[in-house]
């Protein structure tokens, strides 16, 4: 292994929740504390740090779809996280209203986005030809969220055919990203095959003295930081409709330090870890909003 590549996907995945939660409280703080200079100078600082979490687990889905034994079983465990996300959203909307809360969850449901970014990078790289236009359909569908959203959002009404908790949460920024730590491996690959009559060595020679995953790793940060300065500079020439923070994602660029370090190794990979993972997303909203509960005198 090469020695510049040493995180785990177990450490990628460690830091792409730790910077979620980040997120998440910074949120919860500006909603809270509004009036409070100090602690919302602590939530942008939070914030940004939580711009950091999205590069992390796209790309983890890209490598957990090209490596699992069993897509079907990957893709049930994503779409049973994203329904119910899904439920816990509506739980606050109908069941506990917490109109304070909705900017959080009226943002979109991120396992949505991770679902349907799986089953893009499953048909891009699938055998049979004849089925890899079914891609186009997961990028369609991202670009008819953020149309939708941009809409709500800047006629401040509600579209009940497409409602929020069936919205992805960064739309078509997660699908490209996606497919760009695909075309990652493709190009890398296309790159040591141009070089191979010049440098005497395939593809295997690079996986074995251990730079071909550090090349790909080079390559997906680079097609990562021109994305994410694309959509800066998409969001920056037309805000209206988007939401409020979405010209801070720039910061995610500072996400590429460590898909640079990746390894390609899986790390610890205990069971309770692997579904905890999961289930960790709707238990750290549900405790923000007991959290919030309280302190609005509620309980």
């Amino acid at each position: 292994m090469n020695r510049v590549t040493f995180l785990s996907s177990f450490i990628l995945k460690v830091l792409a929740l730790l910077f979620m939660t980040l997120d998440h409280i910074g949120q919860f703080l500006m909603i809270q504390y509004v009036s409070n200079a100090d602690l919302m100078t602590m939530a942008n600082i939070f914030r940004v740090f939580g711009r950091l979490a999205l590069p992390l687990f796209a790309f983890m889905i890209v490598e957990g779809v090209l490596h699992t034994k069993n897509f079907k079983k990957y893709l049930l465990r994503l779409g049973i996280m994203a329904s119910l996300v899904s439920l816990v959203f509506i739980t606050f909307e109908y069941i506990y209203p917490m109109p304070e809360f909705s900017s959080l969850y009226r943002a979109g449901n991120v396992f949505l986005d991770l679902t349907l970014l799986a089953i893009a990078i499953y048909f891009v790289k699938h055998e049979n030809k004849n089925l890899r236009w079914i891609t186009l359909l997961p990028v369609a569908f991202s670009a008819l969220s953020f149309v939708v959203k941009g809409i709500e959002h800047s006629q401040n009404i509600d579209i009940h055919w497409l409602p929020y908790f069936l919205t992805m949460q960064y739309d078509w920024l997660t699908i490209i990203l996606g497919l760009g730590f695909y075309a990652a491996y493709l190009l890398a690959d296309a790159y040591i095959k141009h070089l191979q009559p010049t440098t005497g060595m395939d593809k295997e020679m690079w996986i074995m003295n251990g730079n071909y995953r550090f090349l790909v790793n080079l390559i997906a940060v680079t097609l990562a930081s021109i994305i994410h300065i694309f959509y800066y500079l998409f969001v920056y020439m037309w805000p209206v409709g988007v939401f409020w923070d979405a010209s801070t994602q720039i910061y995610a660029l500072f996400s590429s330090a460590f898909i640079l370090l990746y390894s390609g190794k899986r790390g610890y990979n205990a069971k309770w870890f692997q579904y905890g993972s999961y289930i960790y997303y709707p238990l750290h909203l549900i405790a923000l909003a007991i959290v919030m509960i309280v302190l609005n005198g509620g309980l």
